[in-house]
């Protein structure tokens, strides 16, 4: 019987460390300050024409009504380039998100990439094409002036680069030196080829 009292102290104890240790930890959590995070989406339409195709570079220009070059590079071998001719009308459809958040120093963010195209989507009609880019960068916050809403980051290779924070982002005082900030940006590209 005494055998039993002390197992069922002992759980009880048990459980009330752990209920009393996850009160803390959410306690903590309440009290971290929320660092600042944005997110963006746009699409909007452009006509333009094929300006030029190049099947071996994988790259093809479009040119817009304001005589403005949309060059698209190393585009994916999944991408039927072979649908464009130089000359015909096309309209561009862009669709655009950006995701930029900071995240405490010392935390684990996803590595660098360069531009690069994913590739196109399947069972489309066939006058349409998708090129889709993706782009992932971590920077280092340097130095935050909360006030003037201007931030200096830190790229990959040291080179410090003063920007100003647009006014939808909230939370800019949480940020710190040596906190990372990531932004990554996806563009989606339908081409659509004129009738």
């Amino acid at each position: 019987m005494k055998t039993q009292n002390v197992f069922l102290l002992f759980f009880a104890l048990l459980a009330f460390t752990l209920m009393v240790n996850c009160e803390k930890a959410e306690k903590a959590e309440q009290q971290m300050p929320e660092k600042p995070s944005i997110e963006r989406t746009s699409e909007y339409s452009i006509h333009a024409v094929v300006d030029k195709v190049d099947y071996e570079k994988r790259s093809v220009t479009l040119r817009d009504e304001e005589g403005v070059a949309h060059t698209f590079q190393n585009i994916h071998p999944d991408v039927p380039l072979e649908k464009l001719t130089i000359g015909k009308g096309v309209t561009m459809t862009i669709s655009k998100k950006e995701l930029n958040y900071a995240v405490k120093e010392g935390e684990e963010v996803p590595a660098d990439e360069e531009v690069r195209t994913i590739g196109a989507k399947t069972g489309q009609e066939d006058r349409t094409i998708t090129i889709i880019q993706a782009q992932n960068m971590t920077t280092t916050v340097k130095e935050v002036d909360a006030v003037n809403r201007m931030i200096t980051l830190l790229m990959e290779d040291g080179t410090p680069m003063m920007l100003p924070v647009q006014d939808d982002v909230e939370n800019l005082e949480n940020l710190e030196p040596g906190d990372k900030v990531v932004s990554q940006a996806t563009q989606v590209i339908m081409i659509t080829i004129d009738e």
